[in-house]
């Protein structure tokens, strides 16, 4: 029995850069917080502390935590897999072959750099009914009233192999495999 698989991986080059980027602007700001507001300066935000302190000690944390954030990312599984089970998104929200109508490309029209895959369910209703408590809930809803489809997966960050998804994806579709 023939049951080929995909599995997309995350770009690691470019989540690695621009972890790099937000944990280097990260040490910036808490150098900036470590040295003190600048006394001579002709900005008040770098001159007045109640405002400097706050602002730089944000920012350090804000960016550090990104940058952390990212380099986990880097340890986690395959952001998008496609298999006999149906599809797998990161591991938290799985679609079973039988409850989807299509896969089509989809551009961002808010957006036109971003693009990947619009997963056209048979009853998207329920679909959502059954995420009701998943933390992307209200994106789901707000996708669904918009694009028509409450699942739309992005590809920009991902490494794949766009035709060999489409055929695993025509595979499963085609038999009605679920």
């Amino acid at each position: 029995m023939n049951t080929p698989t995909f599995s997309a991986d995350i770009h690691k080059g470019k989540v690695l850069i621009s972890s790099l980027f937000l944990f280097a602007l990260g040490l910036a700001a808490a150098y900036m917080a470590y040295r003190g507001p600048d006394p001579n300066s002709l900005k008040a935000m770098l001159r007045n502390p109640a405002i400097f302190y706050p602002m730089t000690v944000l920012g350090a944390l804000l960016f550090l935590g990104l940058g952390l954030l990212g380099m986990a990312k880097l340890r986690g599984g395959s952001p998008l897999r496609a298999g006999p089970e149906g599809l797998d998104l990161s591991g938290d929200i799985k679609i079973r072959w039988n409850d989807i109508a299509g896969i089509e490309r989809y551009t961002d029209f808010t957006t036109p750099s971003l693009n990947g895959y619009k997963v056209l369910l048979k009853d998207a209703d329920r679909f959502l009914a059954a995420h009701r408590d998943h933390r992307l809930y209200k994106r789901m809803l707000s996708t669904h009233s918009t694009v028509s489809t409450p699942v739309v997966v992005y590809t920009n960050s991902l490494q794949m192999d766009h035709d060999r998804f489409q055929r695993v994806v025509g595979h499963y579709l085609a038999t009605g495999a679920g």
